[in-house]
């Protein structure tokens, strides 16, 4: 029993102590803004086809099926050519920013507002690596993903080391209150009522941004930032648990479920990828299986 306890103190004493795997959610910060920045970049030229107004999937039939799934698209809010360009190109600079690690945990909101926007827009142009996307999207949100290899980290290790004066952070102030206003705005003319967890998730970081913010210069004791630390620590845990979980899930799944097909069992899912001109540069990868496979 006592064996017992000591290895359960230990093992909440290291949740509740630091964000574990800082390096690993940075490669999964940085891994899934970049892939979803250069899609965007790629598909720039395409994206009135993929995502506008006046594309096949018009604007009209995805409010219709918005209005039956309750999916959270700020692109609906309205048709207007403006408003698509100016909702794709936050998708872009969110995109930017959370890889250079600049504001993490605002980034990464906004980085999840992209995404959602446009993906839920059209739902029918995406696939199962979209829908990878859309989950790790929102679980960058619980995530403290800018504690190593972003400018946060590096304006947080010069502030240790006192190399810059500890100001009223004015930029964050901004941000934080522009946004506010926008929520705000957003909510009262009821552009939230479809979707219940988003707009809650929204106002929660909101909210948890200016507790933050007042416990790390109102407070006279430590207490309330460890509290906070603490918090943020299981929250920041908690989701990368569910990361790794949904990582072995989907594709442990998709594998087994993959080979219990005949195609695969009788390499046909094989053999034709590998002899396809888009997928085979020089047909060198095609015509060495030629000798070992009966196919």
């Amino acid at each position: 029993m006592n064996r017992f306890s000591l290895a359960l103190s230990r093992v909440i004493a290291r949740v509740t102590d630091a964000a574990l795997g800082p390096h690993q959610t940075a490669v999964i910060r940085i891994g899934f803004s970049l892939t979803w920045l250069l899609f965007l970049l790629r598909e720039y030229p395409h994206r009135q086809e993929l995502y506008g107004p006046d594309g096949p999937w018009s604007w009209d039939l995805a409010d219709q099926l918005v209005a039956t799934n309750n999916a959270f698209t700020p692109l609906l809010w309205t048709d207007g050519q403006i408003w698509f360009e100016a909702v794709y190109a936050l998708a872009v600079l969110a995109s930017l920013l959370l890889l250079l690690g600049w504001r993490t945990r605002t980034m990464s909101v906004l980085f999840m507002v992209g995404v959602l926007a446009l993906q839920n827009r059209s739902v029918f142009v995406g696939d199962g690596g979209d829908n990878v996307l859309h989950l790790m999207s929102i679980y960058l949100v619980f995530t403290r993903c800018g504690q190593v290899w972003s400018l946060d980290a590096r304006r947080a290790e010069r502030a240790r080391a006192g190399d810059e004066r500890r100001d009223r952070d004015r930029a964050g102030l901004l941000l934080w209150g522009v946004l506010g206003l926008v929520l705000a705005a957003a909510t009262l003319a009821g552009r939230m009522d479809g979707d219940r967890f988003i707009p809650a998730l929204l106002w929660a970081v909101w909210l948890g941004q200016a507790l933050w913010w007042l416990v790390g210069r109102r407070a006279r004791t430590a207490q309330p930032r460890i509290l906070l630390d603490v918090v943020a620590n299981i929250v920041h845990n908690g989701a990368l648990l569910v990361i790794m979980a949904e990582a072995c899930l989907i594709y442990a799944t998709a594998g087994w479920y993959k080979v219990q097909g005949s195609r695969w069992q009788d390499g046909t899912a094989v053999h034709y990828p590998l002899h396809l001109e888009s997928f085979s540069p020089g047909r060198p990868s095609g015509t060495c299986w030629r000798p070992a496979a009966p196919w």
